[in-house]
């Protein structure tokens, strides 16, 4: 927005009014409710913006009067997150008001010319609004037109700031016009402001609910080809959920926005600070891993191509010995010979797999050297395992008809190719039905590879999205979760002399590490006393991690609750979803009580470190094991009500 009307007739009067005051240096942006200049203050040599209302409009009845309201409004609200306003005034037949200057961009600019943002900007750019419009409503400051253009973000730090409160209304004020309740831009506007109703802060929810959907996905979750039938649909259909048009957004940041867009005010948060609350930066963002752990999910062996091309071919080689061993028959010399070839293509196959397993050891080795332990490496392979999810769902978004014809073909030409290697095993050397075979072959092997070559080139994918999202990782996830993976780590792990690293592990994970290695360093006969503490740190740990799990589904449940309570408020629905929301707070506080333990145990061990009060210090820890011990059956049953609690799905 730069200098597009520079020599126009409100720049020109304007200046010799403010002169002495601010020079104007260039408009910045027009809209319906004035023109926007940057300016220089003389006096404190600052950069300032300065909104006018032209003399044509404020002679118009209730133009003046507004623009002195939105100047009195936002004059009234000092939040880091809004854009203040230093001065209100009167020159030249203008009205005028002079807020600070952000140097930056609107969101909307942001995102019309980069594209949809990362879900963590995403993220961040929705807390500060919802910071920023909780603290106006806390004041009695309804803004009404929540939109991208209407948010700043500034260069550099990135903070998002809010702008605009031009057709911003305090409640209890004077009653407003039908025509002052219709403004705001259609788009982003809540059901109840396009009917003409009473609005609150809640459709300000709403309308920050649009600006994620909007900056996530870069479409709006309504589109129709004019402004009646966009009304028309806003009104009168439930809001697609965020998750179609932005395919592997974490599931906290999709359930925030679908909550926003609820048709129903009850239905959404009910202030700001709520829906800040749920886009916590825990749920959204993930710390960067350390680079030992990186490289040990990331680096393959330089020859991993070549060994696995090895591996396959040798092992489809063992497989034809095999079937011919077990279709039997000829001389037992020939059987003989058969076996010995089955033995060394068995051999073949194990060197490449045992080449490329020994490479991953070799990298696990130096990442446990490194000062991590199987729990680091299972929490990194875990959250890779989530971001490829994440982006095998992007690279599966695409629905069109071609790709999944060339998909099908493919399939079909491979299916038919090995359905010929299988027959042309079985009918042997016979003349007639191998000639057959043969022309067959020639006919499908085209096809098959043209069609393999095809996809590569073009990236589409062969296997379902499911599938190809089950067998991320699932090889080493299963290998390093189980009791034999531990042990190898524990095996790989010894003598490591590096120090521990933290890494950003869940609290429950980090206190049964350190209670674990405060109880090996204990002497002998402390561990022999007790000898059962290992088993109950570990159960607390198991426990906590099964508690955080049951968190999650009630808070998943009690969102699909609450999006499917609008069309059905009944009685039965609520009260299904003020049990949910029990249950879910009374699964925090077992989650909060179980953490409360290890952290106890933790200090109990360390005070046996330090030699203070020893007999009391192991009587508290036997007390702890003998409680946690009668309380673990209760989470299961906790579980166990979740499904009857649930509201039976609406028709």
């Amino acid at each position: 927005m730069d200098n597009a009307h520079p020599l126009d007739a409100e720049f020109l009067s304007l200046q010799p009014a403010l002169a002495g005051e601010y020079s104007i240096e260039r408009e910045l942006g027009r809209g319906g409710m004035g023109i926007v200049y940057l300016a220089r203050e003389v006096q404190l040599e600052r950069l300032v913006a300065i909104k006018v209302l032209p003399p044509a409009l404020a002679e118009r009845p209730g133009f003046r009067e507004r623009f002195l309201r939105e100047a009195r409004t936002a004059a009234q609200l000092s939040h880091p997150n809004i854009v203040p306003i230093h001065r209100v005034g009167e020159a030249g037949g203008f009205v005028f008001f002079v807020m600070a200057y952000v140097d930056g961009e609107t969101l909307g600019n942001r995102v019309r010319t980069r594209g949809p943002l990362d879900a963590a900007a995403a993220a961040r750019v929705m807390r500060e609004v919802a910071w920023a419009l909780a603290y106006a409503h806390g004041r009695g400051v309804i803004h009404r037109d929540v939109k991208p253009d209407n948010i700043l973000i500034e260069k550099g730090s990135g903070r998002a700031l809010v702008t605009d409160f031009g057709i911003a209304r305090v409640r209890q004020a004077e009653p407003e016009s039908d025509a002052e309740r219709a403004m705001g831009t259609i788009a982003f506007a809540s059901p109840e402001q396009m009917a003409g109703g009473d609005v609150d802060g809640r459709s300000d929810v709403y309308g920050l609910g649009v600006v994620g959907y909007y900056i996530v996905s870069g479409r709006l979750p309504y589109e129709a080809r004019s402004v009646p039938a966009l009304v028309g649909k806003q009104l009168g259909e439930a809001a697609p959920p965020v998750e179609r048009a932005a395919p592997g957004l974490p599931p906290a940041l999709a359930r925030a926005i679908d909550r926003c867009l609820h048709r129903d005010p009850a239905g959404r948060f009910p202030g700001g600070e709520a829906l800040a609350d749920a886009l916590e930066p825990a749920s959204i963002e993930r710390s960067e891993l350390p680079v030992p752990l990186r490289a040990w999910l990331t680096t393959q062996n330089p020859a991993r191509t070549v060994l696995l091309a090895w591996a396959g071919i040798a092992g489809l080689t063992t497989l034809v010995n095999l079937f011919a061993i077990m279709r039997g028959g000829g001389p037992s010399w020939a059987n003989l010979f058969r076996w010995s070839r089955l033995l060394l293509g068995a051999g073949a196959t194990a060197v490449p797999l045992l080449t490329l397993a020994a490479f991953h050891f070799r990298q696990t080795w130096r990442a446990l050297h490194a000062g991590y332990s199987v729990a680091d490496l299972r929490t990194a392979l875990a959250r890779w395992r989530e971001i490829r999810r994440e982006e095998v769902a992007f690279e599966s978004s695409e629905t069109a008809l071609g790709p999944r014809i060339l998909r099908w073909f493919t399939w079909g030409s491979v299916g038919a190719l090995g359905a010929l290697i299988v027959v042309a095993i079985n009918v042997g050397h016979r003349s007639a039905a191998q000639l057959t075979l043969n022309t067959l072959f020639k006919l499908t092997i085209w096809p098959a590879g043209g069609s393999l070559l095809l996809s590569n080139a073009l990236g589409v994918r062969l296997l379902p999205r499911r599938l190809r999202s089950a067998m991320i990782g699932f090889g080493r996830s299963t290998f390093w979760n189980s009791g034999f993976g531990a042990w190898v780590g524990a095996m790989l792990g010894r003598g490591r002399t590096a120090p521990p690293q933290l890494l950003n592990r869940p609290t429950e994970a980090a206190l049964g590490l350190a209670a674990s290695e405060l109880f090996a360093a204990l002497p002998t006969a402390y561990r022999r006393d007790l000898r059962a503490l290992p088993e109950l740190v570990r159960r607390l740990e198991e426990r906590a991690v099964r508690i955080r799990e049951h968190v999650d589904d009630l808070t998943r449940l009690t969102a699909e609750a609450e999006r499917d309570l609008a069309p059905s408020p009944d009685d039965r629905a609520r009260d299904a979803v003020a049990r949910l929301s029990q249950q879910r707070d009374a699964a925090r506080q077992d989650l909060a009580r179980t953490i409360a333990a290890l952290e106890s145990i933790r200090l109990d061990l360390l005070r046996l470190h330090g030699g203070v009060d020893r007999a009391d210090t192991v009587t508290s820890l036997l007390e702890q094991a003998r409680h946690a011990e009668r309380d673990l059956g209760t989470l299961i049953d906790a579980q166990r009500e979740v499904h009857a609690i649930a509201p039976a799905p609406t028709s």
